[in-house]
């Protein structure tokens, strides 16, 4: 498997499609953009390789582990990817 961030994403895209790193990047960080606006505003988000949407964590019950303490955790919203099935070759 391998790893990779931002920059090595804009190096491939400028590579693949002959463009440069700078046109590459700000391709990139607009998608990114679209996909956090879009998510916050509630939408779920489809896209060929995979779906994203919000998904909250209610509030619950936590302990401290060092005093062992009770602490109340507050709801959480995470934004959530997931992967469509692989397509069959035709």
């Amino acid at each position: 498997m391998v790893t990779v961030n931002r920059d090595g994403l804009a190096r491939l895209v400028a590579g693949k499609h002959e463009t440069t790193l700078a046109a590459a990047k700000l391709a990139i960080e607009a998608i990114f953009e679209v996909i956090r606006e879009r998510a916050e505003a509630g939408d779920t988000i489809r896209t060929a390789i995979g779906s994203f949407n919000v998904r909250a964590r209610p509030a619950r019950m936590g302990r401290n582990p060092g005093t062992g303490q009770p602490v109340a955790i507050p709801e959480t919203r995470r934004l959530v990817f997931k992967a469509s099935k692989p397509r069959t070759p035709e």
